[in-house]
């Protein structure tokens, strides 16, 4: 019971410590309704961004470990970590449909070059793993606030947020160890593409 979604919860309104709109004088003199339907609409549309995030990383970690040879340790984990991120795309749809606000998630642009993106995973790994860390990173730090800030974040929310952070944790650890073994060894032509791509994506 304690996990229902109550559409009138004020835990939805934005904190003006943690989120930039809920910061502003405009949002918090809007009527208690309006802010919590705006919060809704805001921690949906978010959690909705991080499964088409999660997509693609899934998509470019498969293309992946399609070229690795066998005996591969690498395999056995990323194909671990694929799972575990299906398995998150599938909590944050579920929270988004409990939630109820029918949002569009990533914007066009996003959605237009998706498809394209899991291809550097073969082509420029080292690329693609940098990427990884600059979505997860970002994500995984404002998660930490609110669950760390936020005394009455409500507990459905709290509850993914919880798991997201457990095992981002290791796909984040990974994403670093892999990125400390192989970069030293690129070749220097890389290593300059890498310098060009890297601070844009971070």
């Amino acid at each position: 019971p304690e996990l229902r979604l109550d559409p009138n919860d004020p835990r939805w309104v934005l904190p003006p410590t943690l989120d930039s709109l809920g910061a502003t004088q405009w949002y918090r003199d809007l009527p208690l309704e309006r802010r919590i339907e705006i919060g809704k609409w805001r921690m949906a549309n978010t959690i909705k961004v991080g499964a088409a995030f999660e997509s693609i990383l899934i998509r470019g970690m498969m293309q992946y470990i399609m070229k690795l040879p066998n005996q591969s340790p690498e395999f056995r984990y990323s194909l671990h970590e694929m799972t575990e991120e299906c398995n998150h795309i599938q909590m944050f749809q579920e929270l988004v449909n409990r939630i109820g606000m029918d949002v569009p998630g990533a914007k066009l642009g996003y959605r237009l070059i998706s498809p394209v993106v899991p291809l550097v995973s073969t082509t420029f790994p080292t690329i693609f793993f940098f990427g990884i860390l600059g979505g997860e990173e970002p994500i995984d730090h404002l998660q930490k606030d609110f669950l760390r800030m936020r005394s009455d974040l409500h507990p459905a929310m709290a509850a993914v947020m919880q798991l997201h952070v457990a095992e981002e944790a290791r796909h984040i650890s990974f994403a670093h160890e892999y990125l400390r073994k192989r970069v030293p060894h690129l070749s220097r032509g890389k290593r300059f593409l890498l310098s060009m791509f890297v601070p844009v994506m971070m």
